[in-house]
């Protein structure tokens, strides 16, 4: 049984943030925001916005681009490092306000932004044992919520903006088209990388004091190296295991980190730029969300005809350290 994407959807905030805007808010330069990381605007949610209203957004608009209801999903699957609330999950959360069974399972995994390609990888083996035909994906954050305006804080925050986008992936006998290959890894060395130290059990509290609020932070100049390093990796990887090269691929979708590290990927591997879908400029890095928002608007603009039989490869790379690849025939 192979497993394809039966539907796709997106949700973006409608508030577009320019970077004169992020600029009066902390320590920084338009020029430097747009030389560093390439972004020129990203979306934030209203003050009383959550992640889970663009995730609900998006996934209505998934499962009725697959010409499904609600009731024919037997699973859902969300990745978030920015949740409504910090437990239960947000699948439960999301579950009934989504009109999905409550019989069917329901969970959240924690692969940052290389959530949706976990999600995939996990969604496949379920839809290969036959014991599951749709299953729903969903990876989205509200990373405006957490941004640190302190100098400390601001070359990440810079970065960042709000969305959701999801998948549905069904059991398809169409021998032809689907998940070809499906790569997942991960590396705790570089658990540091990009972390948030508290809420959790390591005896760091907020208790209201807001110079103790969670916040990201980030070792830059070795992420960069990593993500770099394991973006470039993971494609040649796949190429070689199905004797591939970079002529046979007609898309490629990675998740959208900045685009020094896209550049650095595309000119390591003389990949030619029209290949590869980039919106970082236009939405910053919305982490988990960006993967599926970006093959949304792959999808959402290029008619069914022309994908027909071609390769995409899907990458990703998170903090954690998380990375792998999908290799989909349309």
């Amino acid at each position: 049984m192979n497993t394809v994407i039966s539907g796709f959807g997106h949700a973006l905030p409608s508030a577009t943030i320019d970077n004169k805007t992020i600029v009066e808010r902390m320590n920084t330069t338009e020029e430097f925001i747009e030389t560093r990381t390439g972004v020129l605007t990203r979306k934030h949610i209203s003050e009383n916005e959550t992640t889970s209203v663009l995730m609900v957004q998006a996934c209505k608009k998934a499962i009725e681009k697959a010409g499904l209801s609600p009731e024919d999903i037997d699973m859902l699957i969300v990745n978030t490092l920015s949740p409504d609330h910090h437990d239960p999950s947000q699948a439960c959360l999301i579950q009934p306000m989504l009109s999905l069974k409550n019989t069917i399972p329901v969970f959240d995994i924690r692969a940052q932004c290389s959530g949706l390609i976990y999600g995939m990888d996990i969604a496949k083996q379920f839809i290969a044992t036959g014991t599951h035909q749709h299953i729903l994906i969903c990876c989205g954050e509200a990373l405006s919520k957490r941004m640190d305006y302190s100098n400390e804080g601001r070359n990440l925050s810079i970065l960042l903006g709000d969305g959701a986008g999801a998948v549905v992936l069904s059991a398809s006998e169409d021998p032809n088209k689907g998940i070809l290959h499906a790569s997942t890894h991960a590396d705790g060395n570089y658990f540091k990388l990009l972390w948030t130290e508290s809420p959790g059990t390591s005896g760091k509290t907020f208790n209201g004091d807001q110079s103790k609020c969670p916040h990201f932070r980030m070792d830059g100049k070795t992420m960069f190296k990593h993500a770099v390093k394991n973006f470039t990796e993971i494609i040649i990887q796949t190429f070689e295991k199905h004797n591939l090269s970079i002529e046979d691929i007609h898309v490629i979708i990675p998740h959208q980190p900045n685009m020094r590290i896209l550049d650095a990927v595309v000119h390591n591997l003389e990949i030619p730029k029209d290949k590869v879908q980039v919106n970082v400029h236009k939405y910053g890095n919305i982490a988990s969300g960006s993967l599926p928002i970006t093959l949304s608007e792959y999808m959402e603009n290029t008619r069914p005809e022309e994908r027909a039989g071609k390769l995409a490869l899907i990458v990703g790379y998170g903090s954690g350290a998380t990375w792998g690849s999908i290799l989909y025939r349309f």
